[in-house]
């Protein structure tokens, strides 16, 4: 039983945060690794500093972005968010909007929760 008081001890003190932010400037994500957001409705902000808009690409991790995934505009100067659902996990890329091709763009993840 201890032991089970301690993990919920220790979840309770680090929850997982309802947002957070990933920033785009010069077309690269910061942070770019793995994100993790609360299960609960949990929201991913793409927050766009550049002058451009790009096609952000969702894909889930190990799959060929290119072969499926789904593509969601990010306006110039704009932000948009995704909410994540529970046990749900994927990655992204952020790519011109004239390019089909994940590979041509900058990408990060995986973002969980």
């Amino acid at each position: 039983m201890a032991t089970t008081a301690a993990i919920e001890k220790k979840e309770s003190v680090f929850p997982l945060p309802l947002f957070r932010t990933i920033t785009i400037t010069n077309q690269e994500p910061s942070p770019n690794g793995r994100v993790e957001v609360t299960p609960d409705a949990g929201r991913i902000i793409f927050q766009n500093n550049d002058p451009l808009e790009y096609r952000i690409r969702l894909f889930k991790p190990n799959t060929d972005p290119d072969a499926g995934g789904i593509d969601i505009l990010l306006p110039a100067n704009g932000f948009l968010s995704v909410i994540i659902r529970k046990n749900d996990e994927f990655s992204y890329s952020v790519m011109a909007t004239n390019s089909m091709l994940a590979a041509t763009g900058k990408g990060g993840g995986p973002i969980t929760n």
